[in-house]
């Protein structure tokens, strides 16, 4: 049952955002100028790298007592998805793979002020992950902190922070940016992931890798805003190659 749920939460999430997946708001979201307020944004995006990783996110963010850009209670339905690759020995090399998918709902706060915003998220997910054949799944909880920032017209920060305890996965990100055309920013970005993936003795317990490269945020196609971005990624295990990634942020 709990599979059916998952599956119609993720295409509904993903059927919305197609108009339009550490673990974040939009860059550009703070500086759209809103006349109306808008209570729901819908976000999607997708990763993957040159090692073996993808993912793929996305959710549906409301506030129902206020505007997505003014402070107030925020709700959020979720759902992710990731595959990757990892080292079961040494000598000789054998690489596994795994994955894992999980998807749930989230209650925070969204503080909004001049040129600064920060939103806080937790709630109850429920997950599957399958590494070597192994599955495993329940009920854990996910929490997590959005924060954007444009401390003049031309510049502009954001940083995430999430960590799901079902999957065991902490996702950092960070990015600046300079503004290069109208409402459009150009800039580096930072991104550490890192997963716990079995509770047994083998060469490795848990993956990690650091992304390096730059970002476009965020391109306007009528309400829809795109971000692209792109570099290279090192994984402690499996060594360094490139990465991409793409999301799709729409509110109404």
């Amino acid at each position: 049952m709990w599979r059916i749920f998952l599956v119609a939460c993720l295409f509904l999430i993903s059927t919305a955002t197609a108009r339009a997946q550490n673990s974040s708001v939009p860059d550009a979201a703070e500086k759209r100028i809103v006349f109306d307020p808008q209570h729901i944004a819908l976000l999607g995006s997708f990763d993957a790298d040159s090692i073996g990783n993808r993912s793929l996110y996305a959710s549906g963010t409301f506030a129902p007592f206020s505007g997505i850009y003014e402070s107030g209670f925020r709700f959020r339905a979720l759902g992710d998805a990731s595959w990757y690759r990892f080292v079961t020995n040494e000598n000789p090399r054998i690489l596994s793979s795994g994955r894992f998918v999980e998807g749930g709902l989230l209650a925070g706060y969204g503080l909004w002020r001049p040129g600064f915003s920060v939103t806080g998220l937790v709630g109850p997910v429920f997950g599957q992950s399958v590494n070597q054949g192994v599955t495993t799944e329940g009920w854990g909880a996910k929490a997590m902190i959005e924060m954007s920032a444009r401390p003049t017209d031309w510049t502009m920060a954001s940083g995430s922070l999430s960590y799901s305890t079902i999957t065991n996965n902490l996702e950092v990100q960070a990015k600046a940016g300079l503004k290069i055309f109208r409402d459009v920013y150009f800039g580096p970005e930072s991104k550490f992931t890192w997963q716990h993936i079995s509770p047994w003795q083998q060469s490795q317990t848990s993956i990690a890798n650091m992304r390096f490269g730059a970002h476009v945020s965020a391109l306007n196609v009528g309400p829809v805003l795109i971000g692209v971005s792109g570099g290279w990624i090192h994984d402690r295990q499996l060594g360094s190659g490139y990465y991409g990634s793409a999301n799709i942020y729409l509110p109404f």
